[in-house]
């Protein structure tokens, strides 16, 4: 299966996780501190159950190092993004949290020596305008310390993103990130459980985008890492927000504008140049040895 492809579906598991989070956090189905600790922890039963039928518990085991920040990284970017949720528009959310990722990721690119090609520039440029474009109507004037949550939040999914290319396994890595993220979890409960709000449609929601949507998009998405440079994986996630605008027409029945397939199209020609950008340089790469 093609590199483009698979992050394909693994944009699409993380617009299936945003839509499950939006109906159990903004319906007030489930709070904000329970989610997250609920996500975690059917993330890690799923991952944890899938190595050890696959006999990989005890082989790829990442450092200790990896482990940590890897926790932290999710945690964070977890329990933020449900509490500053609460009180954000999605389309402020998401430009905030977007944002973040994408000057975080292209920051670590450019430190790591890399250079941007003309392409890719361009690829770029339509996809964060069209980005813009998709989310700006239904933005409002942010709560300073929601919107201060979900920049960090932003900041903490570029990182776990970014020690992707530093995990032994993707399986291995997510799961042992997930027991770290669960862990810190259990010791921040009373902090983070001040108001329990539980229903049984709130605990399936959070059970669903942390066991699949979450544990096995996030496996993939590890997987994808090892093949995509991080100006790939960081342009490729501004198509998040429109993939789950176009599920939110099919699920939830919501209104389809020419609005929306617009500026879809522009994100995805944008992330399209980016990968051919890239596809161009590596065919050059290996026709020049």
């Amino acid at each position: 299966m093609s590199t483009f492809l698979l992050t394909a579906i693994a944009m699409l598991a993380f617009a299936a996780n945003s839509l499950l989070c939006r109906l159990a956090l903004a319906e007030g189905l489930i709070d904000a501190g329970s989610f997250t600790l609920v996500r975690l922890i059917s993330g890690d039963v799923i991952l944890i159950t899938m190595l050890v039928v696959r006999g990989q518990w005890k082989t790829d085991r990442p450092t200790s190092r990896f482990r940590f920040f890897a926790g932290v990284a999710l945690f964070g970017y977890a329990a933020l993004f449900s509490f500053a949720y609460l009180q954000l528009a999605t389309g402020t959310g998401a430009l905030l949290l977007f944002g973040a990722v994408q000057l975080t990721l292209l920051a670590i690119y450019w430190w790591q020596g890399e250079r941007f090609q003309f392409l890719e520039i361009i690829g770029i440029g339509l996809s964060i305008v069209g980005f813009v474009w998709l989310m700006l109507p239904s933005a409002t004037r942010p709560d300073i310390s929601s919107a201060l949550l979900m920049l960090i939040s932003g900041v903490c999914w570029a990182a776990f993103t970014a020690l992707g290319k530093q995990a032994p396994s993707p399986s291995s890595g997510i799961t042992w990130g997930f027991i770290a993220a669960s862990i810190i979890g259990v010791l921040l409960s009373p902090l983070i459980l001040s108001s329990i709000h539980l229903s049984l449609s709130g605990v399936l929601l959070a059970i669903a985008s942390g066991a699949i949507a979450s544990g096995l998009g996030y496996t993939l998405w590890y997987q994808v890492m090892r093949k995509l440079s991080l100006l790939q994986a960081a342009v490729s996630q501004l198509s998040v927000p429109a993939i789950a605008l176009l599920l939110g027409t099919v699920v939830l029945h919501e209104p389809l504008s020419l609005h929306i397939l617009l500026t879809s199209g522009i994100i995805l020609g944008g992330i399209a140049l980016v990968f051919l950008s890239r596809s161009k340089k590596t065919n050059e790469q290996s026709a020049s040895r």
